[in-house]
């Protein structure tokens, strides 16, 4: 029997008690199809099986929808985005939302933009542009929700992502659960603290959102969700050499 991504997202939905209708499932099938004809010319990801793709990109992604996080009307920024997750699957399912696609590799955002068209979908923007040089371009604490995936280390990705919140919102960073342990100094969010401090957030909490099969520890994932508790100061970010060399 051939694999179907429609029946692996209602039944990662269905566990995880997310609401989802048989048509937006069946979009799921649209966006691995599309998604397989744009990587045979552009690479867009490193993914190749549908089984994959429905996995480790479509549920990983709606892993936030687990958690009453987005709020009703919300306004997301998506930073780091790639060909558009984890927003492209949030909006999916979420489709009052406002959202903003950014990332610094204009081909892959083609395909994100190529999907909203496909789904007719509306209050999207795409950015094809470095996040540190977009926040002052009227980007500055305008967002009720920071979403970022696989794109960097917690420490440089606090200082990218906090100073497009705006207090009272949040930063919903998706990690491994290794990298999501206070208990492990070394992690990626014990190493992130004091900056996440300096820039105006506080750690409310790190949720499970483990994938199917989370028996292998590859599969054990994450949300670090980081409130804005107070305005981040204008000097940050810095450029991203500096952030890089030497994080918060």
């Amino acid at each position: 029997m051939s694999f179907s991504t429609k029946q692996a997202i209602l039944d990662y939905c269905i566990l995880n008690n997310i609401e989802i209708s048989e048509d937006t499932a069946q979009k799921f099938e649209a966006l691995s199809d599309e998604l397989e004809k744009f990587n045979a010319h552009t690479n867009v990801t490193a993914l190749k099986t549908r089984e994959d793709i429905a996995i480790k990109h479509f549920a990983d992604s709606l892993a936030v929808l687990k958690y009453d996080l987005i709020k009703k009307n919300a306004n997301v920024i998506d930073i780091g985005c790639g060909a558009g997750f984890p927003g492209l699957p949030v909006k999916m399912l979420r489709p009052d939302i406002k959202i903003t696609f950014v990332d610094s590799t204009a081909k892959k955002l083609k395909f994100t933009s190529s999907v909203a068209e496909l789904f007719e979908m509306s209050d999207v923007e795409v950015c094809p542009e470095r996040a540190e040089e977009l926040v002052s371009k009227g980007k500055r604490e305008k967002y009720d929700v920071a979403l970022s995936r696989a794109v960097a280390s917690l420490p440089v990705l606090v200082e990218l992502v906090l100073p497009f919140v705006k207090v009272g919102g949040c930063f919903v960073a998706y990690k491994s659960s290794l990298e999501a342990d206070t208990a492990n100094k070394e992690s990626e969010l014990s190493k992130a603290m004091g900056g996440i401090k300096k820039l105006g957030g506080k750690v409310e909490a790190v949720l499970d959102a483990s994938l199917p099969g989370a028996n292998d520890e590859t599969q054990k994932h994450s949300l670090i969700v980081i409130r804005k508790t107070s305005r981040t100061p204008d000097s940050f970010p810095r450029r991203y050499a500096q952030i890089v060399k030497k994080p918060l």
